[in-house]
Formats: structure tokens, sequence, C-alpha cells
């Protein structure tokens, strides 16, 4: 895990050269401060995992992270200096303050997730460079993602998933059910059963599939660890405890909760108004919601804030849209007999 940092510290201090290309100036400019920066921010993050690790060995281990990623951060400084440029002062972006935040409210393997992400992003834009400087500086990245993913827990992982998953989904598929349901021209009580009957039964689905899909797997791991040690009875307590693949009955609890929650968005408006105006403030809280969701996935899938709150809104607004003009199809040849 050292040995990452370390060879940081001859790989990225040759000598400098600008780079080459058609670029302008100032868009190069922008690129070379972006790479800065975001090495910077890789620093910072990991400096503050190192004070609040409990453990000595890996707030080692974080130590040489940050040091690894200073030192690339000093390779990009070079390459603006020898290109003319100011080298600016340094400020956390807002999205490398909230990872260290959530890392002091709930650990270092909260974030794990998203620095692996973000390790491995880079890498793969370094060693898209054609550059043997940068390259170098690709193979440490893809060290330091090897590190931070032993750092996410199964349990941890697979709640995670099944709460973004389940909030997401729980309020896209009933925004989706309830207008068809509009669309098909149902007065608002109707809506409303329709969104209570898609709550409930969605939500049990989706818990019964967690459960069902983390206890296949671990009695499928189960089931070829005895062949491998040539056992025909299970362990004596049934519990294999050295599988690291999450407790079935906590994913439940989470897909259910979570998908109930989002569930419940599409329905908050139809208790409140009625009409036409129940309707456009069910549509106007469940996009705001989706837009909200978005934002908080990209913090583990690397992409900017914005446009994944805005993708997964527009998905959304889609899909409502086709379910709404499925309903008001049906109503028209419904109304004609057919």
């Amino acid at each position: 895990m050292s040995g990452s940092g370390e060879r940081d510290a001859t790989a990225v201090k040759r000598p400098d050269r600008a780079s080459s290309g058609d670029a302008t100036p100032e868009k190069e400019r922008r690129r070379l401060v972006r790479h800065w920066t975001a090495e910077h921010d890789s620093a910072a993050l990991y400096a503050a995992l190192e004070q609040i690790e409990p453990d000595a060995e890996q707030r080692r281990v974080y130590r040489t992270l940050a040091a690894a990623e200073r030192t690339h951060a000093v390779f990009w400084e070079k390459r603006l200096q020898a290109a003319g440029h100011t080298v600016p002062r340094h400020r956390p972006s807002p999205r490398t303050r909230l990872l260290i935040r959530l890392a002091r409210w709930f650990g270092a393997g909260f974030v794990a997730p998203t620095i692996t992400v973000r390790e491995m992003q880079d890498r793969d834009h370094y060693a898209s460079l054609g550059d043997a400087e940068a390259l170098a500086i690709a193979y440490d990245e893809e060290g330091h993602a090897a590190i931070m993913r032993a750092q996410t827990r199964g349990a941890f992982g697979n709640n995670l998933r099944a709460a973004v998953l389940g909030a997401n989904d729980g309020v896209a598929s009933n925004f989706c059910l309830m207008m068809g349901v509009a669309g098909g021209g149902a007065h608002g009580s109707l809506i409303l059963l329709s969104g209570v009957a898609g709550l409930i039964g969605g939500a049990c689905a989706m818990a019964l599939g967690e459960w069902l899909s983390v206890t296949n797997a671990r009695e499928l791991a189960i089931s070829q660890m005895e062949r491998e040690l040539g056992r025909a009875q299970p362990a004596i307590d049934g519990t294999h405890d050295e599988l690291p693949l999450g407790d079935a009955r906590s994913a439940a609890a989470f897909s259910f909760c979570l998908f109930a929650l989002g569930a419940a968005v599409p329905l908050l408006s139809f208790g409140m108004l009625s009409g036409r105006a129940a309707v456009a403030g069910s549509v106007a809280a469940s996009l705001v919601a989706l837009f909200a969701l978005g934002l908080a996935t990209s913090l583990f899938n690397g992409r900017s804030a914005l446009f994944s709150g805005a993708r997964q809104m527009l998905i959304g607004a889609v899909a409502a849209a086709v379910t709404f003009a499925a309903g008001r199809i049906f109503d028209a040849l419904h109304s004609t007999g057919l």
C-alpha cells in the first residue's frame, strides 16, 4: 500500500514539459488547473480521513495516500509554471468538503465508493493522455482505488444500494403509475387509491426481492464453500459469519422503508389539493425528488451533481409522460367501445 505513495515521489518528479496539442492557451490552462485542483482535493480528503481514523495502521495508509496526491499536484503545478501560468490558491471543492463532512459523520466506509470511482476516473483520463509522465500517475491512481475499494464493507454497501435504488424506484414507479391513471381520466380519489396501492405493493415487492437476492447469494456461497471444504453438512450454527454478503433482513427493511418513502412523494399533493392542482403538485414534487436523488447519486457515480440530477429528473419526466399518454389512449379507446 505504501509502495504507491513511494513510487509517486520518483515517478512524477522528472523534468516537466508543457502539454502539446492544438488547444488554446486558455483552454490548456483550465485543463491544467482542473488536474491540479483535483489532486489537491484528493490530498485534502485523504488527510481528513487520517484525522478521523482510529486505527494507527490505517492512518498511516491515508497519510501515504495524501502525500502521493500532493506529489501529483506538484506535477501539474510544474506544468502550469512551465506554460507561464500563475498557480492559483487551492480551496477544496464543495464536493470534497461534503465528502469530508460525510466521512466525519458516518466513517470512511461511507465515502470509500465515491473515492474509488474518482480514482478510477482519474486513472482512465491520465492513461488516455499519451504521456509517459501522466501514465505513471495513472498507475498510482489505480493503486489508490484498490486500497479504497478494500475499505467498503459488504453490509454497508448492500444497505446503501438498497437505500438509493429503493428511494428512486419508489418515486419513479409510483409517479408513473399515478400519471397513467390520471391520463385515463380517473378522479382524484381513484388516483390516490392507485398511489397507495402502488406504495404498499411496490415496497413489499422490493423488500421481498432484496431479501431473496441476498439470501440466494449467501446460500450459493455457502454451498460452494462447503463443497470445496468437502463438508456434507453446513456449519454447526449455520451462520457462516465469514461471508461478507450482508444481512438479508437488514437489506429488505432498507428496501421497504426507502421505497415507501419515495413512493409517498407523488401522493402528498393529493392529500392537500384536488383536481388538476393535485396532479400538477404531484408532478412538481416528484420531479424535485428525482432531481434531489440524482444529486445524491452524484456522490457515488463520479458525475457532476447538476448532470446527475438533471438526468434523473428528465428520465422520470419522460417515463411519466409515456404512461400519461398510455392512459389517455386507453381512455379514448374505452370511450369508443373498443
